[in-house]
């Protein structure tokens, strides 16, 4: 018995429909221009975004530079006001100094006239020592060649109506090499130093000698005596330092 043959399910009913070439011309337009329109809508929205981008970095960039420039203006309104201050504090200081080395003057003048009142008390006060005092008698290095320059005050304490006269004699009193040593006299004096006294109130005499070579000092005894009616003969004794 013979088969019937099958049918192509499918492709026996697929209907082959003719083409329009102007319609495939008019679809390939319509994607071209969509085409088109779809690029240029991209590049709108990426212009747009950069070109916002673009602002906001801009106006960033302005708000930065004001902040630099704000920042500048109080950085320099600092550094005037740290100079102010610093000239306050030299002028502050320079003031100070001087104040102190002022009142250091002035108690040293304090000093100098109540050592003065002591003085002239002495000098014109009767009191119970009476005649040539020795009222002061001082040493000072003069330069670093071992010179030395002496300075010995004479009063007349009590009746001073009358004028005393009369010479200084100084002795140096030490020890060289383990012996002792002394040296008095006015020939160890330098030219121009002071001895002879002539005075009715005070005199102040001075001089400058150098301790020899080798020599370590341990006192300078200075003795004073006036000659006449009104003899007077005292001595007194220095210490060295």
């Amino acid at each position: 018995m013979a088969r019937k043959p099958k049918s192509r399910a499918g492709i026996d009913d697929v209907m082959l429909m003719p083409v329009s070439p102007s319609r495939q011309k008019k679809r390939r337009r319509l994607w071209t221009v969509g085409l088109l329109v779809l690029a240029v809508v991209l590049f709108a929205g990426g212009f747009w975004t950069g070109s916002s981008g673009a602002l906001d970095t801009s106006a960033a960039n302005q708000r930065l530079r004001s902040d630099l420039k704000s920042t500048k203006r109080e950085l320099e309104a600092a550094r005037n006001e740290l100079a102010l201050y610093r000239t306050d504090t030299e002028v502050t200081r320079e003031a100070r100094e001087t104040l102190r080395q002022e009142i250091k003057s002035l108690r040293d003048q304090a000093a100098e006239l109540e050592e003065a009142v002591v003085f002239y008390k002495s000098v014109m006060a009767p009191g119970a020592s009476e005649g040539l005092q020795i009222e002061k008698m001082v040493l000072q290095p003069d330069d670093e060649n071992g010179f030395y320059r002496y300075r010995v005050v004479l009063v007349q304490a009590g009746d001073n109506r009358n004028y005393l006269s009369g010479d200084i004699s100084l002795t140096l009193r030490g020890s060289r090499e383990g012996e002792s040593f002394s040296r008095n006299g006015t020939d160890w004096l330098e030219d121009g130093s002071e001895t002879r006294f002539r005075f009715r109130y005070f005199q102040e005499l001075s001089g400058r000698f150098q301790v020899p070579e080798g020599v370590e000092l341990e006192a300078v005894d200075v003795e004073a005596e006036s000659g006449g009616r009104n003899r007077y003969q005292i001595q007194k004794t220095v210490k060295w330092q």
